[in-house]
């Protein structure tokens, strides 16, 4: 009787046996045996979150042209009340640090770094402009670069000392250096103004190169003609269109580094980065 009775139980029954579930290929979503299997569907990245807290801008154009233009105004003042307040002291030179017109002071390092600001965000430009353009505003950013380092190697002084000398240049030209600066200027602008002008910005950056060449080039040889005929450097005049000319360099720096954040902007450039608050 027992044996009997175990042989008419099924399988479910039995204790003995384990019961393993059918696998179905369709509900699965598994192409069954023997047919082609579908190319397989990369799901869409899921949006992620934003972490971090709030988001900060780590370039703000207003900003930085603030910034800026505060410290060009601030060694303008400086020098300009340096200059009047020797008026009617002999012998009184404006400090070194503060004249400028001086190599190697505080306003020559800041039209350097000015220059290569603007060099930086020239090379921006060209890294999302196209291919036919690149090489533009690459020449751009290296002649912002170059100039840059002559702001504090005066290597403009050296040229134009040997070609005051070989060619006996004087009058508006006593500063001979303007000549071949003037030249590589217009070449310069010759090739890159057109596709510059296509751009947002574009007429900030023009003037502010307008005014930084007035006093570069300009003002330069005003006072390389005051210079000839007084030979005084140290004088009051002097001293004002010294002042006069890296005024206007400053403020044309200034200027122009407006322009291209506005163009960098529209270029589709965004220098950004995320604020965490560790005081929580």
């Amino acid at each position: 009787m027992t044996a009997q009775h175990d042989m008419t139980r099924s399988a479910d029954e039995d204790p003995a046996t384990e019961v393993i579930p059918r696998f179905d290929e369709r509900a699965a979503g598994v192409a069954p045996t023997g047919a082609r299997a579908a190319a397989p569907v990369e799901p869409s990245p899921a949006v992620q979150p934003a972490t971090g807290g709030p988001h900060l801008a780590l370039l703000r154009p207003a900003r930085v042209v603030v910034v800026t233009g505060a410290i060009a105004a601030l060694l303008a003042i400086a020098h300009f009340g340096a200059a009047v307040y020797g008026i009617g002291r002999p012998g009184f030179e404006i400090p070194g640090p503060i004249r400028l017109g001086n190599e190697l002071n505080i306003s020559t390092w800041f039209s350097s770094a000015m220059h290569l600001g603007n060099a930086a965000i020239l090379a921006l430009i060209a890294a999302t402009s196209v291919r036919r353009e690149r090489w533009r505003w690459i020449l751009l950013s290296l002649a912002c670069a170059v100039v840059a380092m002559d702001e504090t190697a005066a290597n403009h002084e050296q040229i134009g000392w040997i070609i005051h000398t070989t060619f006996g240049t004087s009058g508006l030209l006593t500063y001979a250096w303007i000549i071949p600066a003037s030249v590589l200027v217009l070449v310069v602008a010759a090739l890159c103004l057109p596709m510059l002008l296509r751009r947002p910005g574009s007429w900030t950056v023009v003037a502010g190169a307008a005014v930084f060449l007035f006093g570069a080039v300009g003002l330069e040889a005003v006072g390389g003609l005051v210079f000839e005929q007084t030979g005084d450097v140290h004088a009051f005049g002097y001293n004002l269109l010294a002042g006069a000319e890296e005024t206007c360099e400053m403020a044309g720096l200034v200027i122009a580094m407006a322009g291209l954040l506005r163009m960098a902007g529209g270029s589709g450039l965004r220098i950004a980065g995320t604020f965490v608050d560790g005081s929580r």
